[in-house]
């Protein structure tokens, strides 16, 4: 009797990774319980048994892609040097990690931004998985931003405004890879994210140089 909760969260994974696996074959509208039981290789009724309903096996499959990420998002970051540039790669590189970055993944997280029915059931939980993470890119840029000289300055306004349009670059490299995936290579995406925010640093040596040269001009 001791072993069956550990049986039972088995088996319920089991049928959430079977869940995934039908998802990105049929979508949404595809993916009945039938269906679900036959790649889980369980019947109907154990299905039944572990999820009430349809939506509640969508939701438990949401909660599982969710959590994943977590994990590698907090094992890339504490495995990175304090210092921001790395902390950042790290955290660029977390959305491309092979653990939670595949083709099959992709297409389930598409399918709960694009299903009109899905992505009204989980708006808010989505937006508030993405905001997360969002607002650590911020941190990471903030950081970054106030190193410099002049990176004080309406450090706060650069880093939203950073991390919104390299949130939506790495949002971009995703549908590329779900579209194009023999040609899209991972780390040629995390390479382009960083050289993007990297155009900071010749924004503020820029900005640098005409303060020094207005200053110089002025005192003589």
């Amino acid at each position: 009797m001791a072993r069956n909760p550990g049986i039972r969260n088995n088996r319920k994974k089991e049928i959430i990774e079977a869940t995934i696996q039908v998802i990105a074959a049929v979508g949404y509208h595809g993916t009945t319980v039938s269906r679900v039981a036959k790649s889980a290789d369980v019947s109907v009724g154990l299905m039944n048994f572990h999820f009430e309903s349809k939506d509640k096996l969508f939701e438990e499959v949401f909660k599982h892609l969710a959590a994943e990420y977590l994990e590698v998002w907090v094992t890339r970051v504490h495995a990175a040097p304090a210092e921001p540039w790395a902390r950042l790669e790290a955290m660029v590189q977390a959305y491309f990690d092979r653990d939670v970055f595949t083709g099959v993944k992709l297409a389930v997280w598409f399918a709960f931004w694009s299903d009109p029915q899905l992505r009204d059931k989980f708006r808010d939980a989505a937006t508030a998985v993405e905001r997360r993470y969002v607002k650590e890119l911020e941190h990471q840029i903030y950081n970054i931003c106030i190193a410099r000289p002049s990176g004080a300055k309406q450090a706060k306004l650069v880093a939203v405004r950073v991390a919104a349009a390299l949130s939506a670059m790495i949002d971009g490299f995703w549908l590329q890879a779900l579209l194009y995936p023999k040609a899209f290579k991972a780390k040629d995406a995390v390479r382009s994210c960083m050289a993007f925010v990297k155009l900071l640093d010749l924004y503020y040596e820029q900005s640098e140089k005409l303060a020094a040269a207005e200053k110089k001009k002025t005192d003589s």
